[in-house]
Order: C-alpha cells, then structure tokens, then sequence
C-alpha cells in the first residue's frame, strides 16, 4: 500500500490520463441517464409532481388523460367520501398559444386556488384569478418571466404571468396553469359548439385515511372513476414506459461498454509499467507487496474519478439554463462507482498475478 501511496506522489502525471479517461467516461453514462431522466419528467412532469394527494381520472381513459372526461357531478361525489378531505376539479387541454408573437403548442392546466393540485410556484405566486397564468421555469427562454404576456391564439385572450413552477412540464411542451374558471372559458371558447366543458382530472386531498382505502371508496362508488397516487399515475402515462426502457437499455449497453474501457485501460497502464514490476519483484519484492500497490492505486484512481465525474454532472446541471434536461442519478452515480472499481480491480488482478511465476534472473536480464 505505502508502496503505491509513493508513487502516485512522486509520478502523480503518470495516472493523470487514466484519471481524465475515467472521469470523461463515467460522466458520459451519468449524462446520459440524467438526460433520459429528465426527459421523462418533461413529459409526465406536471402528474408526477401535483399537489394532490390522489388524482382522480374517467375509468374508460385506461391512464390517457387527454381521453378522460367526467362529469362535474362526480366531483360532488368523491368529496364526500370519508377520507377525503377536499376534492377540487383539475383540467388539461392542448392549445396554441403566442409568446413573442410566435406559435407554440402549449399544455393548458386549470386548477382551483389552494386546492388539490393547484401549483406549488418558486417564484412569484399561483393565479389567484382570471387573466392570471404560472409557467415552468424549463419555459421562461421563450420568454415567460414574471410579468411577460402569453396570448391564447384561438380565443385572443391574454395571460399575465404571475408565478413560475419547477419540473412540472407536460407533453415536453410550454406548460401553462390558470384558473379552473379561466380554463373553462378558454375551453368554451376555443370550441363553442362542442358539449359543455369537463374536468379531465379530480384531485384531492386526504385526511386521517390510507391513500389504498381512499382509492378503494372512490372506485367502489357508482360513478366510472379511476384514481392514483401521482406518481403511480405518471408512470403509467401512455409511452412513458417505453421511453424509460429505452434510455435504460441504452445506459446499462453505456456502463458496460465503460466498464470494459475502464478494464482495458488499466490492463495497458500494468502493461506499460511491467518492466519496473519486474524489476522490483526481482530485487526482492514480495508479489503481495506490489499487489497490494497497484491495488491501492486502482481504487484511488477510480474513487478521484469518479468523484470528479459526478462533480462535473452536478456542477452542469446546475448551470446549464431549466431548458437542457439534465440532472444527476445519486443511485447511478454509485453503481458506476462500484462496477468500473470492480472491473479496475479485476483486470490488474489478473496482470499482477503473473508476476508471481516470474523469473527474477530473467527479469534482471541474467541467464543462470
């Protein structure tokens, strides 16, 4: 161990590449799965992160939001049900909006003021009336800061921005939140020769009960209803699965891949060393004493590089503007650690143990 200690202090270049090389790899994996991660929160944001306690949606809607429709009634009937304490009707819709003059697909939510569902800002303050509107802050680079105007293309009518959200995007598209009132009116509108206008959603708050027997009652009642936790209800949203299991296929094929760069170049950095292992395993060193060395080098190498790749992750997401989706994986972060330590060891394992049948006349260059 001191034996490797000290060559790392004296020679520190010598592993500055491996280091770099480490590090540069590992980062790739982490960024890689924190843009599939935050891939899918652009997508199902705004379900997985409501402020209800449960969401409440048209049994015939099979998880698709945008197909469930239930009557106001029923809103009557579920906040009436033991264990819920409110019950407040929630909607979304798709439709044009300008912003700067341009048009933009943007994923209209209404939500009473205060009730479940309604969103939780950073910055500013939830709509509290008509006219009034919240945004993302993944949205404010088209310019939708607080006090900017967003226009309703089919309707004319103009929304001022009071307040902004975080990670609560729909549909990867502008996420706008105003009043239920406000989106009634717009939805009314927008198609004034269709039925009355529908909540899509319920939401609601529960009190003093298990969320399981509150979803029991809701469903056991006459009315076609379907509820879920939030985030059980995001992922199951149509295509969520898919697109985590294809950003999860990709990353294990990335790790393993790294993981076999990783192994391959320790494999040449014992390599390119092997005539000075020799050379010490002849005057004397004992095989445990230089395995022991590149041991301990291998796991300060890896556990610096790997730090430093996360803190580089970190660091970027952090920077980079709420528009890039990228954000770090704690748990991935780890298991890179514990698989390229793990394939390190491995592989210079292997190479020193060689050293054990060595010759040391032969390595010192003498025929006996």
């Amino acid at each position: 161990m001191h034996l490797g200690l000290r060559e790392l202090r004296r020679r520190p270049g010598r592993f500055a590449p491996l280091v770099l090389a480490v590090t540069l790899l590992s980062a790739l994996v982490l960024a890689f799965s924190g843009i599939g991660t935050s891939h899918v929160g652009d997508l199902n944001g705004a379900v997985a992160n409501s402020s209800a306690d449960l969401l409440v949606l048209a049994e015939g809607a099979e998880g698709a939001i945008q197909a469930s429709r239930i009557d106001r009634e029923h809103v009557a009937t579920v906040a009436g049900l033991d264990g819920v304490a409110d019950a407040q009707p929630l909607g979304e819709a798709r439709v044009g909006g300008r912003i700067d003059g341009e048009l933009h697909d943007v994923s209209l939510w209404g939500a009473g003021p205060g009730g479940p569902g309604a969103p939780e800002v950073v910055d500013g303050r939830a709509p509290q009336s008509p006219g009034e509107a919240v945004v993302d802050l993944a949205d404010a680079h088209l310019g939708l800061g607080i006090g900017s105007t967003l226009r309703i293309a089919d309707t004319g009518d103009d929304l001022e921005v009071v307040g902004l959200t975080a990670d609560r995007r729909f549909a990867s598209i502008p996420t706008v939140v105003v009043t239920y009132e406000q989106w009634e009116a717009t939805l009314d509108a927008t198609y004034p020769d269709a039925d009355d206008v529908e909540p899509t959603l319920i939401g609601v708050e529960t009190a003093g009960a298990d969320a399981d027997d509150v979803i029991e009652r809701i469903e056991e009642t006459a009315a076609p209803l379907a509820a879920e936790r939030p985030a059980d209800l995001a992922a199951g949203l149509p295509g969520i699965a898919g697109v985590r299991a294809s950003f999860a296929t990709a990353t294990v094929v990335s790790l393993l891949a790294v993981s076999a760069v990783v192994g391959l170049f320790f494999l040449v950095s014992v390599a390119g060393r092997r005539r000075s292992l020799e050379v010490l395993r002849a005057v004397g060193s004992p095989p445990r004493t230089l395995a022991a060395a590149m041991l301990t080098q291998v796991l300060l190498v890896t556990t610096a590089s790997n730090a430093a790749a996360g803190g580089v992750v970190a660091l970027a997401a952090a920077l980079l503007p709420a528009r890039v989706p990228l954000s770090l994986a704690p748990r991935l972060w780890l298991l890179i650690s514990a698989v390229t330590t793990v394939v390190a060891v491995l592989s210079v394992s292997a190479a020193v143990r060689r050293l054990r049948f060595l010759d040391p006349a032969e390595a010192l260059g003498r025929r006996p």
